[in-house]
C-alpha cells in the first residue's frame, strides 16, 4: 500500500472516529502535511478512535514508540501514513 492510499484511508478513518463527523469534515481536503490540530480538535478521544480504527483497518498494532514519533511536534496525515507504513 502506498502513502497516498494510506492517507485517503486515514481521512475516512479520522472522520468516522470523530465524535462529531461534521467538525472533522475539513480533513477530507486538507494538505497531507497540514497540522491536524488546526483543522479539527484532535483530542485524545479522536486519537484513540483513530488508533483503534487504524489497527483494525490495516491489521497492525500501533506501538507506543511509533505513536510517540507520529504525535511529536503535531499530527499530520503524512506522519500517520509513514507510521502505518513502518508498522505494516
Amino acid at each position: 500500500m502506498h502513502t497516498t492510499e494510506i492517507i485517503s484511508a486515514l481521512r475516512e478513518l479520522i472522520i468516522k472516529a470523530a465524535p462529531d463527523s461534521t467538525q472533522a469534515e475539513p480533513v477530507r481536503s486538507c494538505r497531507d502535511d497540514e497540522l491536524l490540530d488546526g483543522i479539527v480538535p484532535f483530542s485524545s478521544v479522536i486519537v484513540l478512535g483513530v488508533i483503534i480504527a487504524v489497527e483494525d483497518h490495516f491489521g497492525i498494532a500501533v506501538t507506543r514508540e511509533a505513536l510517540k514519533q507520529a504525535l511529536a511536534e503535531g499530527v499530520t496525515l503524512r506522519k500517520l501514513a509513514k507510521m502505518i507504513e513502518a508498522l505494516i
